[in-house]
């Protein structure tokens, strides 16, 4: 074996070595492994019904329908299916185009999740934007329903929290699962706090106290 083989190989296993880090692909790859684990559909349904017609919307795929035969669709049909399966099998890459799009179509649990973790990846904060209520335009939707049910969670998880003190004989598992679950809540009373303030105009004290600061820029407000 010849020295630039061995150091070929050492350096193969160095590689290996690295730890695995997330990348939007498979953060949207997960979320859909799971979705189809939990929910029973298959990957043929979920490419056929969801994920192909929206990319046909957006133009990243052609069906190329006009005046396409039976034949000809189910070929295409059977093409779109292998595909998807190969980048759910990591056997490709999912083309960028498709990250956005393909997060689009995953029911609400999986694409907030998605979200989150892709937002993240960005050094932000995800906060949705608010869903302006069709009836009147300057309305919007309130959302307690969502911050209930995600209180429901953190309370689910708290755990760790029971004997009144984080310290290091807490199981790490359940302290992440817990933070996990308070990071999410907080992102969803934050949009709720914009929800109102989008509709209304109404600010939160502390945002208006500050507006007026010194510390801010803001202006002397006389009596």
């Amino acid at each position: 074996m010849t020295h630039c083989t061995e150091r070929r190989m050492h350096q193969n296993v160095e590689i290996n070595k690295r730890p695995v880090r997330d990348t939007m692909s498979s953060v949207v790859i997960k979320a859909t492994l799971q979705m189809l684990a939990e929910t029973g559909s298959s990957v043929a349904v979920f490419a056929t019904e969801k994920l192909i017609p929206a990319l046909e919307i957006q133009g990243l795929v052609d069906m190329g329908s006009e005046g396409v035969r039976v034949d000809e669709y189910m070929r295409w049909r059977s093409r779109c299916i292998k595909r998807a399966q190969r980048v759910l099998a990591g056997e490709t890459p999912m083309p960028a185009d498709w990250i956005i799009t393909w997060m689009s179509v995953l029911p609400e649990l999986y694409k907030n999740k998605c979200s989150q973790k892709i937002a993240a990846m960005q050094g932000l904060q995800w906060v949705r934007l608010p869903r302006y209520n069709r009836i009147r335009i300057e309305s919007v939707d309130a959302e307690i329903d969502s911050i209930t049910m995600k209180f429901g969670e953190v309370l689910a998880s708290s755990s760790p929290a029971h004997d009144g003190v984080y310290d290091n004989t807490d199981d790490k598992s359940a302290l992440k699962q817990l933070q996990n679950r308070l990071a999410e809540m907080a992102a969803y009373i934050r949009r709720e706090i914009i929800n109102i303030e989008m509709a209304t105009g109404i600010s939160p004290d502390y945002v208006e106290i500050g507006e007026k600061s010194p510390l801010s820029g803001g202006r002397r407000v006389t009596a």
